[in-house]
């Protein structure tokens, strides 16, 4: 599993981790968080929704978006606050 330049980017500009932090990160993104089908609220179920041909996937507050194979991670961002309401699906 590979990170795009892009994602290495954004991680690091979007948290406050190291490499070795961010790299965990994404991996258990990938097998632990919540896919679109497993989030109970709809507003935040339509938005993951709306991003076509990729495998998206909420954990600890960022949205994470993979290759639809999911053999690389192009971006992640922290969920928009008018979805989480302070209140971030984990």
């Amino acid at each position: 599993m590979k990170l795009s330049q892009h994602s290495k980017y954004r991680m690091r500009q979007r948290t406050d981790f190291n490499h070795r932090q961010r790299k965990s990160l994404f991996r258990e993104a990938l097998a632990k968080g919540k896919s679109p089908q497993d989030v109970k609220d709809e507003r935040i179920k339509n938005f993951l929704l709306g991003k076509p041909n990729c495998k998206v996937k909420l954990y600890k507050g960022y949205v994470f978006i993979y290759s639809k194979n999911a053999h690389q991670l192009y971006t992640m961002y922290k969920l928009p606050d008018e979805l989480s309401g302070g209140n971030n699906e984990k």
